[in-house]
């Protein structure tokens, strides 16, 4: 009996040396394959801005570049308080490009501006002298902007772990950094010098606010997966005036370079529809924490609701009041129907 069992174990080893011979497999391979897989494969998260979720019927198709996750590019560290915070208020007061459809309540607020209102073909120098561009890039990208699984998929899925850093792409001001409910949860949008507005979402902590001005390569947040996020991630887009745009119509990812100083932009090539797949207007998408969700749009309230408001209020108020004189009625009567029966104590004592 031992030296049949002997012979199966032996007969078993041979096999899979054999297996792993005509595999070509080394230890080394083996694990560069493994550890390729764990960055690229076992991290490729689910739709990041819709919540029905079609089921997978077919592979996804992911994008790799380069399968190391250490970075290669330097953050920008920030400027001082003071100086930040002069630029930003110049830009907000003086420059047409943030003084448009500016709030800081929801993360797309163009809706006034319709496809019809876009010139057949729309020029954007994308930097200045003195300004730079970097992507937040950590080796991968999971998922490209396209079709994906029977719906538009508006951004790129770029890989990171959580806690890695996120850089603003361009110099901008902080428009809106706060929570999502919509599916994005934490989320940065940052509107930039050049009229485009890039997003940031699924951050694990957001480190800048409102109205701070950011210069491409600071970092604005840390990875992470909140929000409609199955794995750590960052997805980001590229706007202009809410539509989007694919970020490799301007950016090469072999070479990691800008590919011109400036975007030409064929009308045809946007989409009318803007905003995520489930969402018919950009309703869905202004949504914030509960303490940030009472504007909806980011507008102040209007006369007639205010005027609404008061007459709700001096409603209640009358109601209140009349209670309040039932109350004191009945209040009133009581005390009268007391007295009555103490003097008829009284009296039949006597």
């Amino acid at each position: 009996m031992g030296l049949k069992t002997n012979c199966k174990k032996i007969g078993i080893l041979v096999l899979i040396g054999i297996f792993i011979l005509s595999n070509k497999f080394s230890a080394n391979a083996f694990y560069n394959h493994f550890q390729t897989a764990d960055t690229v494969i076992d991290l490729i998260t689910n739709d990041t801005s819709t919540s029905n979720k079609k089921p997978l019927t077919k592979e996804p198709t992911y994008f790799s570049i380069n399968t190391t996750s250490k970075k290669n590019w330097l953050t920008t560290p920030p400027l001082s308080e003071d100086s930040a915070a002069n630029v930003a208020r110049k830009l907000l007061a003086e420059n047409e490009v943030f003084t448009d459809s500016w709030s800081s309540a929801a993360v797309f607020v163009y809706e006034k501006n319709s496809y019809s209102d876009l010139p057949e073909t729309i020029e954007i120098p994308l930097l200045k002298k003195g300004e730079r561009f970097q992507l937040t890039w950590y080796g991968n990208l999971n998922f490209k902007y396209g079709m994906r699984w029977g719906r538009m998929h508006k951004g790129l899925d770029l890989f990171l772990r959580t806690g890695d850093s996120v850089v603003a792409a361009f110099d901008g001001v902080v428009r809106y950094a706060q929570f999502n409910s919509g599916g994005f949860g934490n989320c940065v949008v940052v509107r930039h010098t050049n009229g485009l507005e890039t997003v940031y979402a699924h951050l694990s902590k957001i480190m800048v606010s409102v109205n701070q001005y950011v210069q491409g390569g600071e970092t604005v947040g840390l990875g992470g997966t909140t929000g409609n996020s199955s794995g750590p991630h960052l997805h980001f887009e590229t706007r202009y005036k809410d539509f989007p745009i694919d970020p490799e119509t301007y950016f090469d990812f072999k070479n990691g370079k800008l590919i011109s100083d400036k975007l030409v932009i064929d009308k045809n090539s946007l989409s009318s529809e803007r905003y995520p797949s489930g969402a018919t207007s950009s309703k869905k998408y202004s949504k914030g924490s509960k303490a940030g969700s009472k504007s909806k749009y980011g507008k102040k309230g209007s006369k007639k609701n205010v005027k609404k408001a008061g007459k709700k209020s001096t409603k209640s108020g009358s109601k209140k009041s009349s209670t309040n004189k039932k109350s004191s009625k009945s209040s009133s009567s009581k005390k009268a129907s007391s007295k009555k029966a103490g003097s008829n104590k009284k009296s039949k004592k006597k």
